[in-house]
């Protein structure tokens, strides 16, 4: 590619391998992840995004994407770019400098202490200034773990509080969110294993359920949070654009034949162009209710051209009193 007139030292240094296995020790990759940081147009301009495969951008993107700390609270320091400590005292939301609206993307995250925390995924509010005074549950979509909570995990969303649960992460513990923006689901992994919701009456739910559906069509931004307590956080690290975990794309593909199948069990039977329409089925059980129903409904007019019905024995009677005797 064409080095740029800024820096033709450093770009000169980086290389471009195609193959992620001849990226050695990230030398290389570090290179051209602090040319892309620093100068935002250079791969547009040289074609090198064009150039590098996509496991190579997964690696660079690592270096160069974070915690946004421009849109951080007072309450919060970043000792590298993707390291934020959260010091309490203030509820605050601080999000990742990027975004998802396609694709599949899957990031963990580890906190070296706390004592309550909200991972997850949120979407860019309005007015930015409300990431300082809210905490995740109330503009996105939260795992809340918290050390009080004897190993539970609650999950929030700016809807409602979901009645699931899973299971809580520790301090050290690397907590996976992998966000698929083409099923609009969230998961929740924990070291590397898939764990799935818990109903209120501590039942497991079904396996293949996300945590969250049903999201938003984004940008969705990666992002943390203390909870509703004020508490603290220390040294939450986010590594952004991680390899799939394995069997999700299996596990996504069974779940799209099932939800098939459900569709095609609730759609009615297609009746050829032409063909007389099926019978009517018996009435069943208590279908007298839905034929008095319709009988009640009938016109005025329909009740005028009926007969008169045959007067009764008490009408009889009292329109022809008995003679005395």
């Amino acid at each position: 590619f064409n080095p740029s007139p800024r820096c033709p030292q450093i770009v000169g240094k980086a290389k471009m391998p195609r193959d992620v296995d001849a990226v050695s020790g990230g030398t290389e990759v570090r290179e051209v992840a602090f040319v892309m940081g620093r100068h935002t147009r250079l791969g547009e301009n040289s074609g090198l995004l064009r150039n590098l495969s996509d496991d190579v951008l997964r690696k660079i993107f690592r270096f160069i994407r974070g915690w946004n700390a421009s849109l951080a609270n007072w309450n919060m320091s970043f000792p590298k770019s993707w390291i934020v400590d959260i010091n309490g005292g203030q509820r605050g939301t601080v999000v990742a400098d990027v975004s998802f609206r396609t694709g599949i993307h899957y990031w963990e995250v580890t906190v070296a202490d706390f004592r309550t925390i909200c991972l997850g995924v949120c979407e860019m509010p309005k007015n930015a200034r409300l990431l300082n005074d809210k905490w995740l549950g109330e503009i996105g979509y939260a795992v809340s773990a918290s050390t009080c909570s004897g190993g539970t995990a609650f999950l929030w969303s700016k809807e409602q509080l979901s009645t699931f649960t899973v299971k809580s992460f520790t301090s050290g513990q690397r907590v996976g969110l992998l966000l698929d923006m083409e099923e609009r689901t969230l998961e929740y992994y924990l070291d590397g294993e898939r764990l799935h919701r818990i109903s209120p009456d501590q039942k497991a739910s079904d396996s293949k359920e996300p945590a969250f559906s049903k999201l938003p069509p984004g940008p969705l931004y990666p992002a943390c949070s203390n909870g509703f307590d004020k508490a603290f956080c220390r040294a939450v690290e986010l590594t952004l654009e991680l390899p799939l975990p394995a069997g999700y794309l299996a596990l996504r593909a069974q779940r799209r034949a099932e939800q098939a199948k459900a569709a095609e069990a609730a759609a009615p039977a297609a009746r050829p162009p032409g063909a007389p329409a099926a019978p009517a089925a018996p009435a069943a059980p208590g279908a007298g209710a839905a034929a008095a129903a319709a009988a009640s409904a009938t016109s005025a007019a329909d009740v005028m051209k009926a007969p008169a019905p045959a007067p009764t024995a008490a009408a009889a009677m009292l329109g022809n009193p008995p003679q005395k005797k």
